[in-house]
């Protein structure tokens, strides 16, 4: 006698296949290892965040050239005049960063250097003036 066939057991899908994982590993600053470092910024990027600065800073004295670099670095040159050392002040207050200066000697003779140094996200800037020195009494 013949009954109703019987199906044999089959593997489930499930344990046809391997299943693929993944590990993500999130950084512990506990275990010593170093971030990694990001890529660098395209160069459009460098421009279209210095557009941003300079907006942020709309109510500050504007920098008469910029400089962009592709090494992540942005210059603010402001104009070879007095009121320049009070415009790169201005900067460091604004944005936490203290001004420098420093004597120097140009092409027309000797001159003070001020500048001041930050960072604005993740771009180096750099805001200076060379003021030539006043010419000396007699």
């Amino acid at each position: 006698m013949s009954g109703p066939a019987i199906p044999e057991p089959s593997p489930t899908r499930d344990q046809d296949k391997e299943i693929p994982v993944t590990s993500i590993r999130i950084y512990d600053p506990a275990d010593g290892a170093a971030l990694p470092e990001l890529p660098p910024l395209p160069i459009g990027v460098l421009v279209v965040g210095t557009a941003e600065l300079l907006q942020q800073a709309a109510d500050l004295p504007q920098p008469r050239f910029i400089f962009i670099y592709d090494g992540q670095a942005v210059s603010l040159q402001f104009a070879p005049e007095q009121a320049s050392v009070r415009a790169v002040t201005r900067w460091a207050l604004r944005f936490g960063s203290v001004m420098t200066s420093q004597p120097g000697t140009g092409t027309d003779g000797p001159e003070t250097w001020y500048r001041t140094d930050f960072d604005y996200y993740g771009i180096a800037v750099t805001a200076y003036a060379h003021i030539p020195a006043a010419p000396a009494s007699t």
